[in-house]
């Protein structure tokens, strides 16, 4: 479906004629092509073939560019990608340079402020204090505690204006529906 949207739009597109240019753009055009051949002419050597020279301002979305030179520079895998161990391209300033020096500086002085001012020293001495006996567990097993589940006793019991209201609503419920299901005889 994308597809046959993208073609109905791309078809509208191409078959929608061409829009005239104003008589002041068309003028300008015809000027700047003038004075580009006339600069490309001067440029070129003697019996030259020229860019332009079957160029018409009405058709430039027709117009080819120029082929693209071969490039006879360095491969990118010569190229240093600022990667471990390649050079950096770009160094610190020194004003860089001095912000970074201050900032490991305090950071320093604040990691220092956190360590106490008087040095540890451990103690060889044992101190070990004998274990204490954890007391026995003497309630019910996990099985046999209720956990809310189908069958099991409810822990919270409804206040009587909660019975009266579930009450009240079974009962308008049954006659609704005696109302609108028919009796079989």
């Amino acid at each position: 479906m994308r597809a046959l949207v993208v073609l109905a739009v791309l078809g509208a597109a191409v078959a929608h004629p061409i829009i005239p240019d104003a008589p002041d753009v068309a003028a300008e055009k015809a000027r700047f092509f003038h004075t580009f051949k006339a600069i490309e002419a001067a440029a070129l050597p003697k019996g030259g073939l020229s860019y332009m020279s079957s160029y018409r301002p009405q058709q430039a979305y027709l117009a080819r560019p120029a082929p693209q030179p071969k490039w006879h520079g360095p491969l990118a895998s010569q190229v240093p990608a600022s990667l471990p161990g390649s050079s950096h391209i770009v160094s610190d300033t020194a004003d860089v340079q001095a912000a970074r020096h201050a900032f490991f500086n305090a950071y320093k002085a604040q990691v220092a402020a956190t360590f106490p001012k008087t040095p540890y020293s451990p103690s060889y001495t044992p101190s070990y204090a004998p274990a204490r006996p954890q007391p026995k567990w003497t309630g019910p097993l996990a099985s046999q505690v209720p956990a809310s589940l189908p069958g099991s006793s409810s822990i919270v019991s409804d206040t009587p204006d909660v019975q009266a209201a579930k009450a009240s609503f079974y009962n308008s419920y049954a006659r609704q529906l005696k109302a609108t299901v028919p009796v079989r005889y």
